[in-house]
């Protein structure tokens, strides 16, 4: 949609219309568009979006916009989209707003989530836990591919990625990786632990984030054990 044709629809106060153009567009220019609005205009249309959609336009608005739509809207609606945000952009976004906000942001969020964002608060901005995103898929070594496969169905659409599954002991150790597509196209009864990489890359937590550069360009594939 033309900057032109939406600033006229909200003239003219077409917001159906709006919507139904926006709805076909993708979250980036969607928040590109409403951008030079002023807050009431945007938070209108913000409001009247898919749900799903309206989060990953609030996930690409700038920090400003952001801080503009959270000190605008209720807590049940930051509540609502803080469930829906990858967790690394709620990092970002945390990082970026005063420490009212995050209070209001923390108080509108779940225990367990809570927990686990004061957590990666506390990584140094410079560190490589301050990067990474805890919605990956994570398999053991005793599954089968099918149960694998099943496995990531169940689970796939609140991850941030599946192209890559990490296997994992108990205690949370990363033991090796498998590609989604190895998996598709290998036997349903064959193990994971049979087809995972084992002699993967991996950074720490703590290690600063240009050395994990560094390594990224030399090996295109990281992880964090």
């Amino acid at each position: 949609m033309k900057q032109n044709e939406l600033s006229l629809f909200i003239k003219e106060r077409k917001y159906t219309e709006i919507i139904e153009e926006l709805s076909s567009e993708n979250p980036v220019d969607i928040a590109e568009q409403l951008d030079p609005l002023d807050i009431q205009e945007t938070l209108i249309i913000f409001r009247m979006l898919p749900k799903d959609l309206a989060v990953e336009v609030f996930a690409n608005f700038s920090s400003e916009q952001q801080l503009d739509i959270i000190n605008a809207i209720t807590d049940k609606e930051i509540a609502n989209i803080m469930d829906e945000m990858y967790f690394d952009d709620m990092i970002d976004l945390l990082e970026e707003v005063p420490a009212n906000v995050v209070d209001k942001i923390l108080h509108n969020t779940r225990d367990d989530e809570r927990r686990l964002i004061n957590q990666f608060l506390n990584y140094a901005p410079e560190s490589a836990g301050s990067l990474m995103t805890i919605e990956y898929v994570d398999l053991k070594v005793d599954m089968t591919v099918e149960q694998a496969l099943a496995y990531i169905m169940e689970v796939g659409l609140d991850r941030e990625t599946v192209y890559t599954c990490y296997i994992t002991s108990g205690q949370r150790v990363l033991k090796g990786i498998v590609s989604l597509r190895k998996l598709v196209i290998s036997p349903k009864n064959v193990l994971v632990g049979d087809l995972m990489q084992t002699d993967f890359q991996s950074v720490h937590t703590n290690d600063k984030q240009e050395d994990v550069a560094t390594l990224f360009k030399k090996y295109g594939f990281l992880a964090l054990p």
